[in-house]
């Protein structure tokens, strides 16, 4: 059974990059084991693995920005993608939960774990100091 999750975030005002280098310092990393990035590359919701130095394709994210554009990257861990991030508005953040999907099992029937990934994603933000005015969670079967 395939499943959509996602949390999302409202944070104000806020720039892609900050927040992914909230996640690079703890651990993960925008490139996949072969050095590549997979991000959505056009406003049509196109994906594509890139193969780019962290300073271009920080560059490429920052002009997708200015132009309002969606951008969406996939984060990595020790080469294993555990989520997307996903800005459509300057405000909102959307963070995967269904990339290689942590889950519990409870009486035959498996659940997210959200609280994996409210400690991973949200609670990081704080510390760094972005402050989420809410968050809600979603799933869909």
């Amino acid at each position: 059974m395939s499943v959509e999750a996602s949390l999302n975030v409202h944070l104000g005002k806020y720039r892609i990059m900050d927040i992914v280098g909230v996640y690079m310092k703890r651990g993960l990393s925008v490139f996949d084991r072969d050095n590549r990035a997979f991000i959505i590359t056009s406003d049509d919701y196109d994906w594509d693995y890139l193969s780019v130095t962290f300073d271009e394709l920080t560059k490429f994210i920052e002009d997708k920005e200015r132009r309002c554009s969606p951008i969406c990257i996939t984060l990595y861990e020790n080469g294993e993608p555990v989520t997307s991030l996903l800005k459509t508005t300057p405000d909102e953040l959307s963070i995967a939960c269904d990339v290689n999907r942590r889950t519990l099992e409870v009486n035959e029937f498996r659940y997210t774990d959200v609280n994996w990934y409210i400690e991973k994603f949200i609670e990081p933000l704080g510390a760094d100091g972005f402050y989420a005015e809410n968050f809600e969670y979603w799933q869909v079967h």
